[in-house]
């Protein structure tokens, strides 16, 4: 924690706002009181721990491949996945030089297509693959009765 907190302080004094970089801790912590424990020591916000111990905590756990406890996924403005290797990143870039490791493809994407066009993109694709999942799913059920 203490690596994380002062990742957290530099990614915060180099943009100039408190707002840029947050973390958003989502505790697997089995009680409450073990919750509070750990969050004394965080500068950044949390999940409510009836939240993060229930099934949104269950939820982003499989949505991010959490593998182990603790798991550092590190994601940027439109929800993207920078990392699910933060653990291991950020103590080996202490001082954030190379953050947000991203490949250079992505950062041209980033600096060529604005915020807004960037979630109407992912929105309008997130659309067609639920339509394409539900063809291929009802295909596959066809094609399962025919036999």
């Amino acid at each position: 924690t203490p690596d994380l907190v002062n990742f957290y302080d530099k990614m915060n004094a180099r943009r100039g706002k408190k707002d840029e970089f947050e973390i958003i801790w989502v505790s697997r912590c089995r009680d409450v009181d073990s919750f509070g424990q750990y969050f004394t020591h965080m500068k950044w916000l949390a999940l409510p721990p009836q939240e993060a111990m229930g099934q949104r905590g269950q939820y982003l756990g499989e949505k991010f491949k959490v593998k182990s406890i603790p798991t550092l996924v590190l994601l940027d403005e439109i929800g993207n996945v920078i990392t699910l290797d933060g653990r291991n990143k950020i103590p080996m870039d202490k001082s954030g030089v190379g953050f947000p490791w991203r490949s250079p493809m992505s950062v041209l994407v980033s600096t060529l297509f604005p915020r807004s066009f960037r979630l109407l993109v992912k929105s309008q694709i997130a659309g067609v693959l639920e339509k394409a999942k539900a063809v291929l799913g009802g295909a596959a059920r066809g094609a399962a009765a025919a036999r």
